[in-house]
């Protein structure tokens, strides 16, 4: 709802409240002052009553209907709406809404208000009397009320559809839901005991209110208990899904989308900030999501929550900001009311904290406490095996001086993409090997001379770029695969690498002429080979090039290229 749309609702209400207080005071100064016992008495049923809605599936439902409708006919129609404003108000405190839906108290009472008035209307107009006998008139009283039931349920939920569809601009609802439906079911069986409480209290006083109201909330309690062990049951089975799925992610950014995506699925949070051990044994933020925050230049080493359970190795749940203030004093969490943090412990070391945010009092419960502690340990441990995995595939496939591609890597490559059975694509691959590179070893020591292999591997890798897949061949020579292209492209590809490695000045450290550093200059003998018959292996242009390489440059002076044709 707008800004707009919301002092208009306060409006409405502040210019209704006063000659809604007026009517109270006049014309119900009596029957207060009468019965004030009994009001009293209904009026603390009510609002218990209101404090445990009963749970069905994923809908919330406030027994108020029976309890208002043994009201009204007991003392009319004023105290009814006085009463049932006091337990919407009150239901409405126990959710602690936020300050952005405080619009939600003006509405809620309007909406309340316009039913009460019309439902008791109706029942006026269709013979109805309240504050009467009812035991003697039940017969009579049998058709107002039952317009009267029917006219409060469908005025109320067609004003609620109405707002949610034409203000707020749901325009996917609809309005026999299954919310509705619920409540519709739950209504039949709520009225009757409504009508049983307003014939027994007649009878019994105050005793009826017990009989009635013990069950009520009982019910209710059950319910509740029932709905909550259900929803942890799915919970859990959600986590569970959560574990499987990353225990099959092989790389750490899918898990994290998982682990975002689930949190999305069953925590009713906004922000989401995930952390990891560094290290040096501070936090390091992985991901970070508050759409409240104005920077997060703060958190670069965890806020202080998260480093409050990172500390201590425990979970924590705040359901209000004055919960967490004291704690977290640099306005990190701006717009959050609720805050729920879980360390990641593996073998009894905190190896990071996630930590999620809601701009929602009470918005998160113990069972959300106890299955972000078990998300947290399967992401750790998901995370710890991806990062391993990762780590041994990069030692496999990679050359640890050079950080390029190794032999292995290239030739199951070159089979693949384009072996026996792979469509036809053209490709040609160059053969690099550095020249008099033996009198560097020679001269510097074997150190330098690894030193200046790592430096040419920098230099063909910022060279060839994305125009192709760079791999060290072995000792001092260097293998370059370049896709979709011809050979005399290739080889303008393969001048260029020669120019390059001939114009870098290599920097070594002279180990066996007392360390100094000095910089030295290579050139490099280079052969390029293309797919030429469209049968041809790609091992066998790879040894086209080696072919090359070797007679056409190796032997005919060096710092040459030579192509083979």
């Amino acid at each position: 709802m707008s800004e707009k749309q919301q002092r208009i609702v306060w409006f409405i209400w502040l210019l209704t409240l006063p000659p809604f207080i007026y009517i109270v005071a006049e014309h119900t100064y009596d029957v207060l002052a009468a019965s004030w016992l009994p009001v009293l008495s209904f009026t603390v049923l009510i609002i218990i009553a209101s404090l445990f809605p009963i749970q069905i599936r994923s809908t919330s439902i406030v027994p108020l209907h029976g309890i208002s409708l043994a009201i009204f006919l007991h003392f009319g129609l004023i105290i009814e709406i006085l009463v049932t404003q006091i337990a919407l108000f009150t239901t409405l405190t126990r959710l602690k809404i936020s300050r952005n839906d405080l619009y939600r108290y003006p509405l809620n009472s309007l909406l309340l208000l316009a039913t009460s008035l019309g439902a008791g209307g109706m029942f006026y107009l269709f013979g109805g009397v309240t504050g009467g006998v009812i035991t003697g008139n039940f017969t009579q009283l049998l058709l107002p009320v039952l317009i009267y039931v029917v006219i409060f349920f469908f005025l109320n939920n067609g004003l609620i559809y109405l707002i949610r569809y034409y203000i707020l601009g749901i325009s996917t609802i609809k309005f026999f839901d299954e919310p509705m439906k619920w409540q519709a079911l739950t209504g039949i069986l709520i009225v009757p005991v409504g009508l049983t409480l307003a014939v027994l209290y007649e009878e019994m006083s105050y005793a009826a209110v017990l009989m009635i109201g013990i069950p009520i909330i009982s019910v209710s309690l059950i319910l509740k208990i029932i709905n909550e062990s259900k929803r942890t049951t799915a919970l859990l089975k959600k986590v569970s899904a959560f574990g499987h799925e990353v225990n099959h992610s092989l790389d750490v950014e899918t898990i994290i989308n998982k682990f975002i995506n689930t949190c999305n699925t069953i925590f009713p949070s906004n922000g989401i900030y995930l952390f990891e051990r560094r290290p040096s044994g501070d936090l390091k933020p992985i991901y970070t999501h508050n759409p409240h925050a104005r920077s997060n230049i703060k958190i670069l080493y965890g806020d202080h929550i998260s480093q409050y359970v990172f500390t201590k190795g425990v979970s924590c749940r705040f359901n209000s900001k004055k919960e967490w203030q004291e704690l977290e004093n640099e306005n990190i969490y701006q717009g959050v009311q609720s805050v729920l943090s879980a360390p990641a412990i593996v073998n009894h070391t905190t190896v990071g904290v996630i930590t999620l945010t809601s701009d929602r009092k009470n918005a998160f419960e113990k069972s959300h406490q106890m299955v972000l502690e078990i998300i947290a340990n399967y992401l750790s441990v998901a995370v710890q095996n991806a990062r391993y995995i990762e780590e041994t595939k990069k030692e496999s496939e990679r050359c640890s001086l050079t950080d390029l591609y190794n032999y292995k890597y290239f030739e199951n490559l070159l089979i693949e993409e384009y072996g026996e059975g792979v469509e036809e694509n053209s490709y040609a691959i160059v053969l690099l090997d550095l020249d008099h590179f033996k009198l560097i070893n020679d001269t510097y020591g074997h150190q330098s001379g690894n030193e200046v292999l790592a430096q040419v591997a920098a230099v063909l890798s910022e060279t060839v770029g994305d125009l192709g897949v760079t791999a060290r061949y072995g000792g001092e020579e260097f293998v370059v695969l370049l896709k979709n292209i011809r050979l005399p492209e290739a080889s303008k590809t393969g001048e260029k690498l020669r120019r390059a490695i001939e114009s870098h000045l290599f920097v070594v450290n002279a180990d066996l002429d007392g360390g100094e550093r000095k910089t030295v200059r290579l050139t490099a003998s280079i052969g390029v080979a293309a797919k030429s018959d469209k049968n041809e292996e790609p091992l066998s242009v790879l040894r086209n090039a080696d072919r090359a390489m070797y007679t056409g440059a190796k032997q005919k002076g060096r710092n040459k290229v030579a192509q083979f044709s």
